[in-house]
């Protein structure tokens, strides 16, 4: 065997011991399992190997493709673009948003809520949550739908229509990943009297796709039962999401906690506007708290 074979048997071998599992891709690039599926079956935008037993192994490159497609989607590329993106120079004749897509999904999400279709708005959840990461279709899809909703003539049937559905899917999703995440750490989601759920409900998406163990509560909580959740509940972060404006009762019960439990976390206005005393752990709105958590896991792993 001449000393250029096993130069090139060294590499390769080198190579498969750095291949990793598909759930490891997820995790770190915060894109789910679903989506890095579609993405290869549908539009071809990942070729992973194989095991002898079939499953698919991914490598560093794969990595960095992910973060080009994430890059594109953010700016508002439909995922069926993509590939010739890829393949050409990967660069766009113009750096704006592309929402002519988004907006038609919009637009077809509306008329399936305003008819009180189950099978449809079933149908459009499924796709697009499919085809991209929840952080896209919370920005790009849910929350222009929402805002809508809130201003529309039938906003209470519409709104908790449209809300219960979404629920439904996501609790379908985390269902699907409890069992598979017994060595993640925990959050438990809370929401307050008077707070819409849905912003919860798609942290809960994110957070499961960066390989969270996720549980969220449907059931509105007052802050005195969310904080005795947190206490009983210390191996696992803990967020309490509340809108409105607190009592001071309320305002020194959040500050006890927040000292004495450094894994609760408060979102929403009311901890906003309250001068609390732990304020890397008070954020305004679901999003900001989202990125605080995926912050914390980087950090420790």
């Amino acid at each position: 065997m001449t000393e250029l074979v096993k130069k090139e048997i060294n590499e390769v071998n080198q190579e498969s011991k750095q291949l990793f599992p598909i759930r490891e891709l997820s995790a770190r690039t915060q894109v789910s399992t679903v989506t890095l599926r579609a993405w290869e079956r549908r539009y071809g935008l990942l070729t992973p190997q194989r095991t002898t037993k079939g499953h698919r192994l991914y490598s560093e490159k794969d990595v960095v493709k992910i973060e080009r497609i994430l890059n594109f989607v953010t700016r508002g590329v439909a995922i069926s673009k993509v590939k010739a993106l890829l393949q050409g120079s990967g660069i766009m004749a113009r750096p704006v948003y592309q929402t002519k897509e988004w907006q038609e999904s919009v637009a077809e999400f509306m008329a399936a809520v305003e008819s009180f279709s189950t099978t449809k708005v079933s149908q459009l959840i499924h796709k697009l949550f499919a085809n991209y990461p929840a952080s896209i279709c919370r920005d790009r899809l849910m929350e222009p739908v929402f805002v809508k909703l809130v201003l529309s003539k039938n906003s209470s049937a519409t709104f908790g229509f449209a809300e219960s559905e979404l629920i439904r899917y996501v609790l379908m999703r985390l269902s699907a990943k409890i069992a598979k995440n017994t060595h993640s750490d925990s959050v438990i989601l809370m929401v307050g009297a008077q707070t819409p759920i849905w912003p919860l409900a798609l942290m809960a998406l994110e957070l499961s796709d960066a390989i969270f163990s996720v549980h969220l509560l449907t059931r509105e909580l007052t802050l005195t039962a969310g904080v005795e959740f947190a206490r009983k509940s210390k191996h696992a972060y803990t967020v309490f999401y509340q809108d409105g404006i607190w009592k001071n009762k309320d305002q020194e019960m959040a500050t006890t906690e927040l000292l004495n439990n450094d894994r609760f976390f408060l979102c929403g206005t009311a901890p906003a506007i309250t001068q609390l005393a732990s304020k890397e752990r008070v954020f305004a709105d679901v999003k900001c708290c989202t990125d605080n958590l995926l912050q914390l896991q980087k950090n420790i792993d």
